[in-house]
């Protein structure tokens, strides 16, 4: 079977196993901010509720959530990523109070992430703050995350990301022979950035200004019935940052990367991929997990001067 209708569906029988029994939900940690991978899973979460009929009863992004999400008897789930074990410690601890303060009785709902503990101590809050909580269930996107939270969470499963559930991504023709996407923040391995390299668009003003919005509403909750707009309306802005990453991926005839996501769609547009890991090897293990027989169109260089032509 070929490489993405076997993700799609090894991605679909885990989401609808990790939504068991889910009819609605509250969906937190929107990206509203410029990572256009993170939008790619949203849209890929979106897709799923919308093939399921599960109806999204709010979407907040981490600042903005409403503080009766808190108090909820139906199901929170918290976006899927790469954040959790506390590289991001907004998010965790946005993730964690969540968890603290949610009825035991709600089912919290952890989409797939990468794990990374930056330290003992971030390790012991996760433990403490997170993995102790009653009804609670975590997908994670590689067996090395697996490992490090078989024995913290008893709901564990793993699960490709969300960003498989859109399936082949239409995309213009290629201008160029290669385009290069490299991080520019602290995940970068180092090394891929140059003068023809790119990471991920900026936002227009327009999102620049509604997230920035919703980090003011974190800390002057009168400002967060000016964020309530419905699903569709946070979606939207979903949309927008994915195309723009998909214009921006679609230059190259080949893809050099160190960003996941990056990988991912420009397999799903039919590009063919060069990829060099981040700090944390978040790729590599991602391709270990999941690629095995498939064979995409994929191969790893280790260092950015070893590319051949």
């Amino acid at each position: 079977m070929p490489y993405l209708e076997t993700m799609r569906q090894r991605t679909e029988a885990s989401f609808v196993e990790l939504h068991r029994g889910v009819t609605e939900l509250h969906y937190t940690q929107f990206p509203d901010h410029r990572n256009s991978g993170d939008s790619a899973i949203a849209l890929g979460q979106a897709r799923f509720w919308r093939a399921h009929d599960i109806a999204v009863r709010t979407t907040s992004s981490a600042g903005s959530m409403p503080e009766r999400v808190r108090d909820s008897s139906i199901p929170v789930l918290i976006q899927g990523g790469g954040n959790l074990g506390g590289l991001y410690p907004v998010l965790s601890e946005a993730r964690y109070e969540l968890a603290e303060r949610l009825p035991a009785d709600t089912l919290l709902i952890q989409a797939p992430q990468s794990v990374v503990f930056p330290t003992d101590a971030d390790r012991r809050a996760f433990s403490r703050r997170f993995a102790a909580r009653p009804n609670l269930r975590v997908a994670v996107r590689d067996q090395t995350s697996y490992d490090l939270l078989r024995d913290e969470v008893e709901d564990l499963s793993l699960s490709p990301d969300a960003v498989h559930l859109l399936g082949p991504i239409n995309a213009p023709e290629p201008t160029q022979r290669r385009i290069v996407i490299a991080r520019t923040d602290d995940e970068s391995a180092g090394g891929l950035m140059g003068s023809e390299s790119a990471d991920w668009p900026a936002d227009p003003l327009d999102l620049r200004a509604h997230e920035w919005l919703g980090w003011r509403a974190a800390k002057h909750p009168a400002l967060k019935p000016l964020m309530a707009r419905d699903h569709e309306a946070w979606m939207r802005r979903a949309e927008r940052r994915f195309t723009a990453a998909v214009r921006l991926i679609s230059r190259g005839e080949e893809v050099v990367t160190d960003r996941l996501h990056a990988m991912l769609i420009a397999l799903q547009m039919g590009r063919h991929v060069i990829a060099i890991d981040n700090n944390n090897r978040k790729l590599t293990r991602y391709a270990e997990t999941w690629f095995g027989e498939l064979q995409p169109s994929l191969r790893f260089e280790h260092a950015p001067h070893t590319l051949r032509p």
